[in-house]
C-alpha cells in the first residue's frame, strides 16, 4: 500500500514485508530503510520521484536486518547512506551462511554484500544526529531494544516517528537479537512524547496507539503467552523464514 502524509510517503505491505518511508524536502528525497529486494526498492523510489519531481539524495537505516537494508545496499543509484556506527559494524560482519540464507529467501545473490557496501558513500553517526531542513527538523537516536543498533527518526513539527522494528503494526515482532526489557522501557519513554503518527517497520502507519499495542504484545511475549494464537490475524515478517 502507498500512503502520503503531507511531505512523507510510506509503502507498507499486508503480507508483513518491511516498510519504506520517504521524506520530501527542499533539496530532494530521503528514504528510511531499503527493503530486502533491490528491484522492489527501485520501484518505490521511481514512484516517489515521479510524484515529487525530485531525486533520492539520502537513505537512512533504522537497523541492520537485511529486510531493511539489502535493497538499498544493492541499489545502483547514487545516494548518501546514513547509519549509526553499530549498524555499520553489524553490516560489515555478516557471516557467509547468513548471506546465503538471505539470498535464498530473496532469490537474489547477496553473497558479494561487502563489495556492494564499499561502493556506497556512507555517513556514520554515533548515537544521534540532527538535520535542519527548511521548516523541519529530523532527529535520529540509537536507542536499542529490538537490536543494539535500533535507531528511531523523529520529524518535527509534524510529530512523525519512523520507528523501524521497535514497532510492528498487525505483524508478529521479530525477537532475534532483542533485549525485550529494554525494548519495553524505550516504548514507555516514546509513549510520553508528542507523537502524531507512527511509521512502523512493518505494517500500516497509525496513531500513537501503535506504541501501546506493541507494549502489550511484548509484555505478553515476555510472560510466555501464546501470542501466535492470540494474534492469529497478524502476518509474519520476511525474516521469519531465516
Amino acid at each position: 500500500m502507498f500512503e502520503s502524509f503531507d511531505n512523507v510517503y510510506n509503502f507498507w505491505f499486508e503480507n508483513g514485508a518491511s516498510s519504506v518511508t520517504f521524506l520530501e524536502y527542499d533539496d530532494g528525497l530521503m528514504a528510511f530503510d531499503g527493503s530486502l529486494y533491490p528491484r522492489k526498492f527501485e520501484d518505490m523510489v521511481k514512484i516517489v520521484e515521479e510524484r515529487t519531481s525530485k531525486k533520492l539524495k539520502k537513505v537512512f537505516f533504522t537497523h541492520f536486518h537485511p529486510d531493511h537494508t539489502f535493497g538499498a545496499v544493492f541499489s545502483k543509484r547514487k545516494f548518501d547512506l546514513y547509519m549509526n556506527r553499530k549498524t555499520f559494524d553489524f553490516l560489515n560482519n555478516l557471516d557467509t551462511t547468513f548471506l546465503k540464507e538471505s539470498s535464498k529467501v530473496a532469490e537474489y545473490n547477496f553473497n558479494n554484500f561487502n563489495e556492494a557496501l564499499k561502493e556506497k558513500n556512507i555517513v556514520i553517526f554515533e548515537n544521534s544526529i540532527f538535520l535542519f531542513l527548511k521548516d523541519q527538523i529530523l532527529s535520529a537516536e540509537n536507542i536499542g531494544g529490538h537490536t543494539l543498533d535500533s535507531t528511531i527518526y523523529i520529524l518535527k513539527p509534524q510529530g512523525y516517528l519512523i520507528s523501524g522494528d521497535l514497532v510492528f503494526s498487525k505483524v508478529h515482532a521479530e525477537i532475534l537479537n532483542s533485549n525485550v526489557d529494554e525494548w519495553i522501557s524505550k516504548l514507555n519513554s516514546l509513549s510520553l512524547l508528542n507523537i502524531e503518527t507512527v511509521f512502523p517497520g512493518h505494517g500500516k502507519p497509525e496513531s500513537k496507539k501503535l506504541l501501546r499495542e506493541q507494549l502489550t504484545y511484548l509484555k505478553r511475549k515476555k510472560n510466555r503467552e501464546d501470542v501466535e494464537k492470540r494474534y492469529a490475524d497478524y502476518s509474519l515478517p520476511e525474516l521469519a523464514h531465516l
